[in-house]
């Protein structure tokens, strides 16, 4: 894509992104930014096209309490027990409710309406707190629906969720295993970390086998990642969380004996981003089977 093309169409996905009559175009158009590749919504075929079209035909506000921070708490809570639950310190309405001498040395604060929405506090004598109180008023003003359109995140009430910070024990970075889950069972395991201060990815089979990409991208995890010791836990936990959905990623840690939740997750890479494991696109894609209409 020559400069003045990605140039206009970064000014058209600008004005579109405001027009809330134009979303698909607006997502038609960021799709191709990001891919350099049509997105495709009338016979969608591969896993982002597939995302893209539940985002705008199903997984709408009904969903919103699977993705609230706070209110899939008793979700999880119901469906598999509080034990997979990390520790709830307090919720807040209001950045101005949170007194940090309430607080432990090491604690997590979580906006409940978003993605990425934290601040992670592993000594809070080293904690700026002005600095984190401005990111988080921030956050609270802020909407995630108008960032991806996921109508999912768009009437979620901002809360900032405080709860208990999680220690790998045996390693210096946590591990965040996704499963990814197609009508209730699980067929990957997209594994997140850490590797030398920048977050990686890489991608394992249910085997735990890992799949390697045609070339070597940057943030591909080049590092081997142990199976966990309570794998066949953790699907059992995957299975029981996901097996009402066409699709869901559902996130869980592993420390120690113990096994927690993290989130459910729609739109995986908010469907943006094709997967960098090419054969992974047509795979996951076939995985999905769209609904004949909207209301089966």
């Amino acid at each position: 894509m020559n400069f003045f093309k990605r140039k206009y169409l970064q000014l058209k996905s600008n004005y579109l992104k405001n027009r809330p009559d134009c979303v698909e175009d607006y997502l038609k158009v960021h799709f191709y930014l990001k891919n350099k590749k049509l997105l495709n919504l009338e016979n969608p075929q591969e896993f982002a096209d597939k995302i893209q079209w539940l985002k705008l035909n199903m997984y709408k506000q009904d969903y919103q309490n699977y993705v609230d921070k706070y209110a899939v708490r008793g979700i999880v809570e119901a469906k598999i027990g509080s034990q997979y639950l990390n520790d709830l310190i307090l919720v807040y309405d209001k950045v101005d409710d949170i007194k940090l001498d309430e607080l432990p040395e090491k604690f997590v604060l979580k906006g409940t309406h978003g993605s990425g929405y934290n601040i992670i506090v592993k000594d809070k004598a080293q904690l700026n707190w002005d600095a984190a109180k401005e990111q988080l008023h921030k956050y609270l003003k802020t909407n995630y629906f108008d960032k991806y359109k996921e109508y999912i995140y768009k009437d979620i009430q901002p809360r900032i969720v405080a709860e208990k910070y999680l220690d790998q024990l045996d390693s210096q970075y946590i591990i965040d295993f996704k499963f990814m889950c197609f009508h209730g069972e699980p067929h990957y395991i997209h594994v997140k970390t850490f590797e030398h201060d920048r977050i990686k990815e890489a991608y394992y089979t249910m085997d735990w086998e890992k799949l390697q990409p045609t070339s070597v991208g940057q943030n591909h995890l080049i590092q081997t990642i142990e199976k966990p010791n309570n794998f066949d836990e953790m699907v059992k936990v995957a299975k029981a969380l996901s097996k009402e959905f066409i699709f869901v990623r559902v996130d869980l840690y592993a420390i120690g004996a113990r096994i927690y939740f993290g989130e459910l997750t729609f739109f995986h890479k908010g469907g943006m981003k094709r997967n960098y494991i090419e054969s992974l696109n047509k795979k996951m894609g076939d995985l999905i089977k769209l609904p004949i209409n909207v209301d089966a």
